[in-house]
């Protein structure tokens, strides 16, 4: 029997504490060599594309893909789950919410395992469907006591901070401009859908951590290039899809600015086989480009938690 999952039954059964735990023990076991993680492949149509990205579980038993479309600027995500002694199909969900979980779920374990931990402030450039989760899972891994978020509309900003005060209980600030959301933060986080840099370095302060989670494509640029020339370690949750989804650095080693042989990646530093943050004052600078195993271990989380709450529809299948 396979189960199916509406995004409604993803909501009701999962917390970002939870993912948080399977993600962090996903990165831990695949940094050990327990987990496969196939990087996302595109198919471009004239009117869309369709996205194909998946994993392995190994010390799970299962295996996995998400598949999406973008069409008319609209995302339809999915992910299915399967069992891999037998093959079988486990869990076929939707993935709207599960993706938006498991996007703040891999920052909040980044920022715990390359921030420091007496981080309390935090800025945010962008406040789309994915900030809230950022904020959510950064809170529930360091004492944050101010965050400032900065868009380009002051309506949007503004009811961005009023939200989530409400809802984490921390002050947040709406900011005029990036470089107010950035100034003085310990932590920075990037996830505005910009083609051109919206952070520029000369705004960061010694001992920030900075995440960039937005666009996954070589033409769009996050950061400028002193951002990538003041980080003292770079890290990116997948080698391979670096060199074809990070515009930031495709550009800067265009032109010289930077290699890729300086990229680490996020999974070694949580398996603890390579050092993440060094010293206090370094810079540290995070791309975040979202990964195949990633959804694999969330929709497995969401597989075990839905059917011990019996939620979702069961299908023979």
């Amino acid at each position: 029997m396979a189960l199916f999952l509406k995004d409604e039954d993803v909501n009701r059964c999962l917390s970002m504490a939870d993912m948080l735990e399977a993600i962090e023990t996903m990165q831990r076991r695949f940094g050990q060599g327990a987990a496969y993680n196939l990087a996302r492949r595109k198919i471009v149509a004239e009117g869309g594309l369709l996205s194909v990205m998946g994993g392995g579980l190994f010390y799970d038993k299962v295996l996995g893909v998400k598949t999406y479309t973008v069409v008319s600027g609209k995302y339809s995500f999915q992910v299915s789950l399967y069992d891999a002694a037998t093959g079988e199909l486990l869990c076929y969900t939707q993935a709207n919410r599960l993706g938006q979980l498991r996007t703040g779920a891999t920052t909040g374990v980044t920022v715990k395992y390359l921030s420091n931990s007496d981080s309390a402030t935090l800025g945010i450039i962008g406040t789309g469907t994915q900030a809230p989760t950022q904020l959510e899972a950064i809170c529930q891994v360091r004492g944050i006591k101010e965050i400032r978020a900065f868009s380009r509309t002051p309506e949007r900003r503004e009811s961005f901070a009023k939200t989530m005060s409400d809802s984490l209980g921390i002050k947040v600030i709406p900011v005029d401009s990036g470089e107010q959301a950035v100034t003085g933060s310990d932590i920075v986080v990037c996830i505005a859908a910009n083609m051109e840099p919206v952070l520029r370095g000369e705004w960061l302060s010694a001992g920030a951590t900075v995440i960039g989670a937005g666009p996954t494509t070589w033409r769009a640029r996050e950061v400028d290039d002193e951002v990538l020339t003041r980080a003292d370690k770079i890290f990116v949750d997948s080698l391979e899809q670096a060199l074809v989804e990070s515009g930031d650095m495709a550009s800067a080693v265009d032109r010289g600015i930077m290699q890729w042989s300086r990229l680490q990646e996020l999974r070694h530093a949580v398996a603890k086989t390579l050092p993440g943050r060094d010293d206090p004052s370094q810079i540290i600078f995070a791309k975040l480009m979202g990964t195949g195993v990633a959804d694999v271990a969330a929709a497995k989380l969401a597989y075990d938690r839905a059917k011990a709450q019996g939620l979702g529809m069961e299908m023979d299948w």
